[in-house]
């Protein structure tokens, strides 16, 4: 009597059972990569959004605090208007007067196109499409130059009239993402800015 040949490995529904195993525990493995893909994109866009936005608040700060700046103390410079709205209270630009070298006057400008540390004496900060820029007022024709980009909305307000502090809201948006797409996160700043010598 002959021994039947047995030979060991899978049967053809074996081999096919075991690969479909593998697609769905290989897909479910993509999907979940995918995901978190997309999570840690949103949470890069959402960040870069919000240093921006930080970023052009704390300029925003720093320009506004600085007017009203009188060194010599003199009277007449104090009682005058440092903070004045060219949009009314509540648009986009703001133009703030100092008198840094203490001559009683709102003309003196030492700066260049090539700088944004303020030292005019007479600057608007305003938006112009998605930059947030200042001009100098005291150069005729002055170029203005950009201090911030990709901020979708800025309002200046005065909140009591007074001309001490200015409120100042931001809506920035993520560097090379545009409405529309689902990774699209504004990030939204409010400061209250007290004027530094007022």
């Amino acid at each position: 009597m002959r021994e039947e040949d047995s030979e060991s490995g899978f049967s053809l529904l074996e081999v096919t059972v075991a690969l479909g195993v593998l697609t769905i525990v290989l897909g479910a493995a993509v999907a979940i990569l995918n995901g978190f893909q997309r999570s840690s994109r949103a949470d890069e866009i959402y960040a870069e959004a919000a240093r921006n936005g930080r970023f052009a608040i704390s300029r925003i700060s720093e320009i506004i605090r600085s007017a009203g700046c009188n060194p010599t103390s003199l009277t007449s410079v104090n009682s005058a208007t440092f903070v004045s709205f060219p949009n009314g209270s509540g648009g986009p630009s703001i133009q703030l007067k100092s008198d840094l070298d203490g001559d009683g006057r709102f003309t003196s400008s030492v700066s260049s196109n090539s700088d944004v540390i303020v030292t005019s004496e007479d600057v608007t900060l305003q938006l112009s499409g998605n930059s947030l820029q200042l001009t100098d007022n005291t150069v005729i024709g002055a170029t203005p130059v950009t201090i911030a980009e990709d901020i979708r909305s800025v309002t200046f307000t005065d909140p009591d009239g007074t001309g001490r502090s200015i409120v100042a809201n931001l809506t920035a948006m993520p560097t090379g993402v545009r409405w529309g797409d689902p990774n699209y996160i504004e990030v939204q700043f409010t400061s209250t800015i007290r004027l530094r010598n007022r």
